[in-house]
C-alpha cells in the first residue's frame, strides 16, 4: 500500500513546531476526506511577515493571512500527478487568533491544515454559502481529530 508522503517545514523559528507530529494529522486528513494514499504534499509554516509579502504577490492583498494553497500537481509544474499542493500557514496568525477565538494554538494551526486541504480539493470560501459549506467540513474534521489526538502536540516541546 503506497502512503502519502507530506513534507512539512518551519520556516517560523519564533514558533517552535512538531512536524513529525503535523504530518501525521495532515495523513488522518487526508483519509478522513477519502484521498488517494499515494498522495504528495508540502505544508510550510512561515512568519506573518513572510506570509504578508506572498499573499500580496499571489492574491493581491498587502495584509498577513491565515492560510495561502496553491493547487499544483499538474504535469506542466513538473510535478508528479500525485502532488496535489502547497500549503502557507502563518504560524504569527495561529497564536493571536487561538487568544481571540479562545481555540489552542494546536487547534488553530490543524484547522488552518484542514482548511488549506480543503482548498487544494474543490472546496472554496469566496461567498457566503460556499464558506458555510466549507466551515462544516472543517469543524467535523476538527471535531473528529480531536476525539483521536491531543492536538497540544502541535507545538514542539523543548
Amino acid at each position: 500500500m503506497e502512503r502519502s508522503n507530506i513534507r512539512v517545514t518551519n520556516h517560523n523559528r519564533s514558533r517552535g513546531l512538531n512536524e513529525r507530529f503535523i504530518r501525521s494529522v495532515a495523513a488522518s486528513i487526508l483519509k478522513m476526506i477519502k484521498r488517494p494514499a499515494a498522495t504528495e504534499l508540502e505544508i510550510v509554516f512561515l512568519s506573518d511577515d513572510r506570509i504578508r509579502g506572498l499573499n500580496k504577490k499571489y492574491a493581491g492583498s498587502d495584509r498577513s493571512t491565515d492560510v495561502l494553497s496553491f493547487k499544483l500537481g499538474e504535469k506542466e509544474f513538473g510535478r508528479p500527478d500525485s502532488f496535489i499542493g502547497e500549503i502557507l500557514i502563518s504560524s504569527d496568525t495561529a497564536a493571536r487568533n487561538s487568544k481571540i477565538f479562545g481555540s489552542t494554538f494546536g487547534e488553530e494551526i490543524v484547522l488552518y491544515v484542514i482548511h488549506g486541504i480543503l482548498h487544494l480539493f474543490g472546496y472554496d470560501d469566496t461567498d457566503a454559502r460556499s464558506r458555510a459549506r466549507m466551515s462544516e467540513k472543517e469543524n467535523g474534521i476538527l471535531r473528529e481529530l480531536c476525539r483521536k489526538e491531543d492536538l497540544s502536540k502541535v507545538s514542539m516541546q523543548r
